[in-house]
């Protein structure tokens, strides 16, 4: 495989991506989040508190919030049943440890995300397949609620997880970007193919997240707008389109 030397004149070797608005769409859609609530109304019930639908969305939103904050503020990678157990303790209950139903809970979750799939972005399978040509490429991606194993499952179902060297999830991590764990552990597979962080390029949508974390972590950093414009940025280049950063690694 052959490198590509854009404008900069230093050389890339590989490619990693963000997973949510840089491949898939990251919008949640009403019937998933509906399976996952009914779900969660399950889950409460069988610990002996079933509450109203009024009761049920405060608890729900609640623990959304509190997951954004560990993902926003504290950079936590945090599993789905991890969630479901703070949500437990929202509803004033105590969770088990190793408890079936929360198992159960989490693996319909899961499945929300495989009935209710979230779309791949226009050209987003060959600007994979594309990349992977050319040299290896790997995922790190902040996931939601749902498992890493759940989002390998969407990228099997459009041919593109053996495309990639690794793909790394903070949920398996314990913690979420812009932590340099998350990009340190697409490292040791990529190192182990001799390249080094400088030879790197990290592709994603988030300046706090995506670029600011790569940097620090002596990888280099492409910001893709293709959702959303993300303002200014310490990225070496800022595109619009998968056309567009294809061109400019060359």
């Amino acid at each position: 495989m052959t490198g590509s030397a854009p404008a900069t004149g230093r050389r890339v070797r590989a490619v990693t991506l963000d997973y949510w608005d840089t491949l898939y769409t990251g919008a949640s859609t009403r019937e998933r989040v509906a399976m996952r609530r009914r779900a969660v109304g399950e889950l409460l019930a069988a610990y002996g508190r079933p509450l109203t639908d009024a009761e049920l969305e405060r608890v729900y939103l609640a623990s959304a919030e509190a997951a954004d904050r560990w993902w926003r503020e504290e950079h936590r990678g945090y599993t789905t049943a991890e969630r479901l157990r703070h949500l437990l303790t929202l509803a004033e209950l105590t969770p088990r440890d190793a408890c079936e139903h929360v198992a159960t809970c989490a693996r319909v979750v899961d499945e929300a995300l495989d009935t209710y799939p979230p779309p791949l972005l226009d050209g987003a399978a060959a600007f994979v397949r594309t990349l992977a040509a050319r040299m290896p490429i790997a995922i790190i991606s902040d996931t939601g609620f749902a498992s890493g194993e759940a989002q390998d499952r969407l990228l099997a179902r459009d041919g593109l997880k053996d495309c990639f060297a690794a793909r790394i999830y903070s949920a398996d991590i314990g913690w979420a970007k812009p932590r340099r764990e998350m990009f340190d552990a697409a490292m040791r597979t990529l190192g182990s193919l001799g390249i080094t962080a400088e030879e790197v390029v990290h592709i994603g949508d988030i300046e706090r997240t995506d670029v600011r974390g790569a940097l620090s972590a002596g990888m280099r950093a492409i910001r893709l707008d293709a959702v959303r414009d993300g303002g200014p940025s310490e990225a070496e280049l800022v595109a619009k389109s998968y056309d567009e950063v294809l061109a400019y690694l060359g």
